[in-house]
């Protein structure tokens, strides 16, 4: 055991000099009283820090090329609308990486704006909100059931994700009543499915629903 002659004490583990006066220690050192963890080479904040630098670099690089190539270039435009997505989708990964249905949920409605975008900086085909989000929308219905039942959820767990899935499904009328979706048809067959779950989930599993939102809610 080491000990300090200045201070008088005597000091378990491995020190270099005393805790209290920082003077030289005597003795043999011991073996460390609790185990010393491996400082970890990466941290949350030094991702941050990376990704914000990453970003704006992006931004600055992307901003030269439009400069010297001009309208040949076009394509920098739809990089930095993409690029703050992207930010974002790291930012709620790092966020919710605990809960892995906010996880799941987070990043399939980021995917859904990107989607969209890319559609409408392509053109507005209508591709996005034809095929794409309706189909995000039932593989999320999908990912959140089989997710929960594969890490053996309560239901009261993961129903309020379920539900809100197929609440927000419904926003796709918007691009039916606004004739921005040329091919409604498979919109509204995952809407109607998505309207059956929500009346089985309410007539079946009403109270299951009831203390789920009471509980996320605080009410």
């Amino acid at each position: 055991m080491q000990s300090c002659d200045n201070c008088h004490v005597r000091i378990r583990g491995h020190k270099a000099v005393c805790p209290l006066c920082g003077g030289e220690l005597s003795g043999t050192p011991e073996d460390p009283a609790f185990p010393l963890l491996p400082k970890r080479r990466y941290t949350s904040r030094m991702v941050f820090k990376s990704a914000i630098f990453c970003f704006f670099a992006l931004f600055v690089v992307m901003g030269t090329i439009r400069y010297l190539m001009g309208p040949d270039a076009a394509w920098t435009s739809a990089v930095m609308l993409w690029a703050p997505l992207g930010l974002a989708g790291l930012f709620i990964t790092m966020a919710y990486r605990y809960n892995v249905l906010k996880l799941i949920s987070a990043e399939v409605y980021i995917a859904m704006i990107l989607n969209l975008l890319i559609d409408i900086a392509t053109g507005s085909h209508g591709w996005a909100v034809a095929w794409v989000i309706p189909s995000l929308f039932l593989a999320l219905t999908i990912a959140l059931f089989v997710t929960a039942k594969a890490l053996s959820m309560k239901i009261g767990e993961y129903l309020v994700y379920l539900l809100l899935a197929e609440v927000l499904s419904f926003a796709q009328i918007i691009f039916i009543v606004r004739n921005t979706n040329p091919h409604p048809w498979y919109a509204v067959i995952v809407m109607a499915g998505m309207l059956l779950f929500i009346l089985a989930e309410l007539i079946f599993l009403f109270q299951d629903f009831r203390s789920a939102t009471v509980r996320t809610l605080h009410l």
